[in-house]
């Protein structure tokens, strides 16, 4: 998580994206380029590994399918030929029950490959399509009734927080969309505000510059931005953000926090010292 207070609390993911300040701010950025290229190229060696295994296991699968079948036609050939005897018609009857057993087994198992391929084609295509969004939680939210106005106001509130409060320039054709997830309740509640930038550039800049927020009015203090993540990302961080919960509950000389730290698919727990 990126931002001010959220809803992790002390103990948890405040930031995905941690800002430092240095004096020399270029060579800052291209140390993070490079260190963001040498992530990213460590993924997809990974990922490519990953697709290499899978699509192994797949082929030995389809050739023990063919091997099944190939067995099951050379019982049918032994039929076909007209082999005699009580002896030959009862093991011949127990061979074809057998390989119509394994041949069951393993088109499951084929279906179930088939299954994790396509749904890690589907988790890449969500992941492109999220890529240069965020999520702003907590963000005033009309009382207009109209979506249309309510969006004008959103999307008017958002130009201001970019440009005024975090220093980064921004027009309005950079913003692709920006909209409000779920139904308009007409509650107190703020629903959350989703931001798709035209590219990732000036997300990243408007990552880097939430620090700013410390100095913003107390009502944008409150907010905090977040990456547009996955379900299965979403996943990841609840289960890294319950564990921190519980280093944190363990740790008692008082001089550690620990927070989830990272960016989507790459998150992990780090241990900082308080003071």
């Amino acid at each position: 998580m990126i931002g001010g207070i959220d809803s992790f609390g002390d103990s948890c993911c405040k930031n995905c994206y941690k800002i430092e300040t240095l004096e020399n701010r270029s060579e800052l950025q291209e140390r993070r380029i490079v260190e963001l290229e040498k992530k990213f190229e460590g993924l997809m060696t990974i990922r490519i590994a990953e697709e290499k295994e899978t699509t192994k296991k797949y082929h030995e699968q389809q050739l023990k399918m063919d091997q099944m079948v190939e067995s099951f036609e050379k019982i049918k050939a032994m039929e076909d030929a007209e082999i005699t005897g009580a002896k030959t018609e009862a093991w011949s009857e127990i061979v074809k029950r057998k390989v119509d057993e394994e041949l069951k087994a393993v088109t499951q198992q084929v279906k179930d490959v088939e299954k994790q391929i396509e749904l890690r084609v589907e988790e890449d295509k969500m992941k492109e399509r999220k890529k240069n969004n965020v999520i702003i939680h907590r963000m005033v939210e009309s009382k207009e009734t109209d979506e249309k106005e309510n969006n004008k106001e959103d999307r008017k509130s958002t130009m201001y927080l970019i440009n005024e409060v975090l220093k980064v320039p921004c027009e309005d054709k950079d913003i692709k969309r920006v909209f409000r997830l779920g139904k308009l309740t007409g509650g107190e509640k703020q629903r959350p505000l989703l931001i798709e930038f035209r590219d990732g550039t000036t997300k990243n800049k408007v990552l880097e510059n939430l620090s700013r927020l410390r100095n913003a009015d107390e009502q944008l203090k409150q907010i905090s931005v977040t990456h547009d993540m996955t379900e299965t990302e979403r996943e990841q961080c609840r289960v890294l953000v319950k564990e921190c919960r519980e280093k944190q509950n363990k740790e008692e000389s008082g001089e550690w926090k620990y927070q989830v730290r990272g960016l989507p698919g790459d998150m992990r727990i780090v241990k900082l010292r308080k003071y």
